[in-house]
C-alpha cells in the first residue's frame, strides 16, 4: 500500500486540470493508495481569498473540499517533533547554501518532515523552486539518516496521476 501527502500546489493542479472528478472517483476505489492530509496544507488552502474564482468556480471552496474527500480522516497535525525536524532541515539547507528565506520554505519542510515521521512513501509536488530543489533534497537525505527516518520518494503530479489512473 503507498501511503501519500499532497503539496498544496497539486490541490491546484487538480482544480487547474478539471481532473477533480476523475481524481476523487479513482482514489475513492482504490484500496493501495492512501492519501494522507497534513493541518499544513489545510491552512494554506484556506489562505487563499474567498472571491478568487477560476473559470467561475470558488477556488478556496473547491481546494478545500477536495482535500477533504481524498484525505478524508487521514489527517496528521504539526507536532513539536516535525517542528523540530523542519528547523533540523532548514539549518542544513542553508549551509548547504539553500537562498530560500525560512517563511518561504518551511512550510514544504514542515511537509516533507510529516512525511519522513509518519513514514509515508511518497510525496507529490510540482515545486521544484523550493520543495524539490537540489540542496532540499540534500538536506532531506542527510537529515533523515542521521535521524534514522526514512525520506519519501518525491514524485511530480503527473507520474503520480499516470500511476493511479
Amino acid at each position: 500500500m503507498k501511503r501519500v501527502i499532497l503539496d498544496t500546489n497539486i490541490y491546484g493542479r487538480i482544480i487547474e486540470r478539471k481532473e477533480r472528478e476523475i481524481i476523487e472517483k479513482t482514489l475513492d476505489g482504490k484500496t493501495d493508495v492512501i492519501i494522507y492530509g497534513f493541518d499544513v496544507v489545510r491552512k494554506e488552502l484556506r489562505k487563499i481569498s474567498s472571491n478568487v474564482r477560476y473559470e467561475g468556480v470558488h477556488v478556496r471552496m473547491a481546494l478545500l473540499s477536495l482535500y477533504d474527500n481524498i484525505a478524508k480522516t487521514h489527517i496528521y497535525m504539526t507536532t513539536s517533533l516535525i517542528k523540530k525536524l523542519a528547523d533540523e532541515y532548514y539549518d542544513i539547507y542553508r549551509q548547504l547554501g539553500g537562498k530560500e528565506k525560512r517563511e518561504e520554505i518551511i512550510n514544504d519542510f514542515l511537509i516533507v518532515a510529516c512525511a519522513s515521521i509518519h513514514e509515508l512513501d511518497l510525496v507529490v509536488s510540482d515545486d521544484n523552486r523550493t520543495m524539490l530543489n537540489e540542496s532540499a533534497i540534500k538536506t532531506y537525505n542527510i537529515v533523515n539518516k542521521l535521524r534514522s527516518y526514512s525520506t519519501p520518494d518525491f514524485i511530480h503530479y503527473d507520474a503520480f496521476r499516470r500511476s493511479i489512473v
